[in-house]
């Protein structure tokens, strides 16, 4: 006989079911956690060796090249991605993204184990959005990228400020203050300094942005100096010809306007200001790599009389406040990500911001616009560089990146019209822009006096008194890149720019504007950044400004960057 044995029951079955779900709950996490643990501590201890391969390497061709000078280096500035797997065997990580200066890497991202790792200014690695020395972790903080520079032997460079350990800046010639170019905003920028806690950087414009007299008399108080033509020019016209995005990234900053002996006598809090005597003298004064060889304005006295400037020869200087030099902005900005660029002349950091076509174009990037002219005005490419200089419903306003092949007179009388001799090279070049890419309405150019009275200021916004219309003129005193943003030197001893973005670089050192000095003369820039003037008989550079569609007519580009080295190409 069989004996019966008795089985689980439902319940009992269900039972059991809920409580392996409940203990499987509960290890599961615990499991995961230490598989993930093991991953990410196999992942450092990868990046860790990958980085000591590399400095090993680094070290040891160090050593070679100096035994023998004709050894080829690959840890240079220069060094990319594909050279690492030459240094230390990588295993299962891949290299993101590498960057070498001088004998340190200032960059490193390595993915390794399903991470990011990191490398940080300290040489420790964070991990995917960690924080690195108090600052998140992304390759391309700017910060993060220039302390890569920094060595504590430096003496010039980058150097670290002896009262205030967060604060680093800039000093030197442009041999060893080489690499703290940005293109930012439709700027080049130098940084003068930054601080690691704040995560701020305080820029200065590379190139004087226009040449206008700064006040109606000198400032001896902060209500005076925000009264004056310069401090609006700053914060009108300039501010606002700034996209919204970096508007949004620049801070209120503490300007120092007080006399030269004591520059924070006075102080100021402003968006864009001018660069004070002190941070001249701790770049380094003449031949330092804020010394453009071009007269432009600091935001000290020097007496009730004068102002401080920058003298052409690099040494500090005063004059009175009615004559016309140069302006360079100077900014303070939150830290940005960076997405290209080495920090050079040729090769400025950079931000991924590039326009699509005429109507998101930012005022001061480069355009090159089709030439179909036969008298090699734009070069052997037929391409001509232009530089937005503002922006309204259905055009924008461009001005030629360097001057016509040709000087000319500019006419019988100085109120210009466009019957005068200086109209006819200018309408020849008009005709070589195709009507695809050119407003080829009128619009208004601004014509009015801007002269010079010993002891009575004039403001850059009265030459709005007096209009031309045409569709084609020549820059307005007090508009963007009205000064000596080209840099009219020869071409042997340019100092701020890249010769090679220039159209006809070495035609003239003067070129004409539109407005009068007096009756009998005319306002033109000259090679050292002073507003000058000449008998409309003379002889000087041609500077056309035209417009271009945009609105709804906008032009798409086919590619570039809108910097001065990569243009953006009209389609």
């Amino acid at each position: 006989m069989y004996e019966k044995h008795k089985g689980f029951t439902l319940i009992e079955l269900l039972a059991v079911i809920i409580i392996l779900a409940i203990v499987a709950l509960i290890a599961t996490p615990i499991i995961l956690d230490v598989v993930e643990d093991a991953r990410i501590s196999a992942g450092r201890s990868e990046v860790n060796m990958i980085l000591s391969g590399i400095n090993n390497y680094c070290a040891t061709e160090d050593v070679k090249y100096q035994l023998d000078n004709s050894y080829t280096k690959i840890c240079t500035t220069d060094m990319d991605i594909n050279d690492v797997p030459t240094m230390v065997n990588l295993g299962n990580a891949d290299i993101k993204s590498i960057k070498y200066n001088g004998t340190k890497l200032t960059e490193l991202v390595i993915e390794s184990n399903n991470h990011k790792f990191t490398l940080c200014p300290s040489g420790t690695f964070a991990m995917d959005n960690e924080e690195c020395d108090g600052e998140v972790a992304q390759s391309g903080n700017l910060i993060s990228t220039l302390l890569g520079q920094y060595q504590e032997e430096n003496e010039t460079g980058l150097v670290k400020d002896s009262t205030n350990p967060n604060l680093y800046y800039y000093t030197g010639t442009n041999e060893e203050v080489g690499n703290n170019f940005l293109w930012y905003g439709g700027h080049q920028w130098r940084v003068l300094e930054f601080d690691i806690e704040a995560k701020t950087l305080t820029l200065i414009t590379q190139q004087p942005l226009t040449s206008i007299q700064p006040a109606s008399a000198v400032w001896t108080t902060k209500e005076e100096y925000e009264s004056s033509y310069i401090k609006t020019w700053l914060n009108d016209y300039f501010w606002n010809s700034l996209n919204s995005s970096i508007q949004a990234t620049i801070q209120d900053s503490t300007f120092n306007i007080g006399i030269y002996t004591d520059v924070d006598e006075i102080t100021t809090t402003q968006k864009v200001g001018l660069l004070d005597e002190e941070q001249y003298k701790r770049a380094g004064m003449a031949d330092s790599f804020l010394d453009i060889k071009d007269y432009f304005w600091l935001g000290n006295r020097e007496s009730s009389s004068d102002v401080r400037l920058v003298h052409y020869s690099g040494y500090l200087d005063d004059i009175g406040p009615t004559n016309a030099y140069g302006v360079r902005a100077v900014i303070k900005i939150s830290d940005i990500t960076i997405t290209g660029g080495d920090g050079t002349l040729a090769s400025n950091y950079q931000v991924a911001n590039k326009a699509t076509n005429t109507d998101n174009v930012q005022v001061g990037e480069y355009i090159n616009v089709p030439y179909s002219g036969n008298d090699n005005a734009c070069g052997s490419d037929n391409m001509c560089t232009f530089r937005v200089v503002s922006k309204d419903d259905d055009s924008i306003k461009v001005v030629l990146n360097g001057l016509l092949p040709d000087t000319s007179i500019y006419g019988s009388s100085s109120t210009i019209g466009t019957s005068h001799t200086i109209y006819t090279p200018l309408n020849t070049f008009a005709e070589g822009i195709s009507d695809t890419y050119r407003y080829t309405g009128t619009k208004t150019f601004y014509i009015g006096n801007y002269p010079y009275v010993s002891g009575i200021g004039q403001n850059y916004k009265d030459v709005l008194n007096e209009m031309l219309e045409a569709s084609i003129g020549l820059p307005t005193v007090g508009e963007m890149f009205s000064g000596n943003d080209i840099d009219l030197s020869t071409s042997s001893t340019k100092t701020f720019v890249d010769v090679g973005t220039i159209e006809n670089p070495t035609v003239s050192i003067y070129y004409w504007t539109m407005n009068r000095y007096n009756s009998s003369n005319i306002r033109n820039v000259n090679y050292d950044g002073l507003l000058n003037s000449n008998s409309p008989t003379y002889a000087a550079g041609v500077r056309a400004v035209i417009y271009l569609k945009s609105g709804t007519s906008a032009i798409t580009f086919a590619g570039g960057e809108g910097t001065p080295n990569s243009p953006y190409i009209l389609q």
